[in-house]
């Protein structure tokens, strides 16, 4: 299944468990706005935001300096689909966060992250991890929220690919892979230095490998 294919059939799995939980879901149209969806249940309605991610760190971009939170600042909830392993999934696990809570989480590590000269490009998707971490790695500073907020539903894998509902499933065709969820090369910040280079390299593979920034050291080498 190819990347694009995975990526909906998980927000088709948003989509699904927010349903079962008892909301009514309506997609929200218009640029900028495919991944966004209004939630009802009991006659409240809220702005939800829909993330997914394979390997349990969701990403929004910060803009501003860090003031804002592309998407986040216009919702009023996170929903989350996130895969149970990522080298092994067997499931895929929806949650729905405040986003309130979200911005918070996100603040504290882009706060971190700039306290502790890491490079956090405006409008590049910074990742906040949802298992519990360690509050001494830079990287993982605002980790956390799947332990604070159980997941509302739980999907096999198996289940997603053969018996979804078909409803959530259209609903998940109609949306676009935004940048920050997107494959290498998307959403990528301008790099115009050697040093910009090196420090969204260190960033990344701090990201993937949860290892403190400071920690990782690049030898970098040119000529024939």
């Amino acid at each position: 299944m190819g990347q694009t294919a995975s990526w909906r059939l998980m927000v088709a799995a948003a989509i699904e468990g927010a349903k079962r939980d008892g909301y009514l879901m309506k997609r929200q149209p218009g640029r900028g706005l495919s991944n966004t969806y209004a939630m009802t249940k009991d006659g409240v309605t809220k702005v939800a935001s829909v993330r997914t991610t394979r390997d349990r760190w969701v990403a929004f971009p910060p803009l501003n300096g860090g003031k804002n939170w592309k998407t986040l600042d216009d919702a009023e909830v996170v929903l989350v689909s996130a895969a149970d392993d990522r080298e092994n999934p067997q499931n895929v696990d929806v949650y729905l966060f405040p986003a309130d809570e979200v911005r918070k989480r996100f603040d504290a590590s882009y706060a971190a992250r700039i306290q502790n000269g890491h490079m956090v490009p405006d409008d590049y998707g910074m990742w906040v991890m949802l298992d519990k971490g360690d509050d001494g790695v830079v990287s993982q500073v605002g980790h956390g929220l799947a332990a604070a907020y159980p997941a509302i539903a739980r999907f096999s894998i198996d289940e997603l690919e053969a018996d979804l509902a078909p409803k959530s499933q259209a609903m998940a065709q109609e949306a676009s892979v935004p940048a920050e969820e997107g494959g290498q090369g998307d959403g990528v910040p301008e790099l115009n230095t050697v040093a910009d280079v090196l420090a969204f390299a260190r960033e990344k593979i701090a990201a993937l490998t949860g290892m403190p920034t400071e920690a990782i050291k690049l030898d970098l080498k040119m000529g024939v």
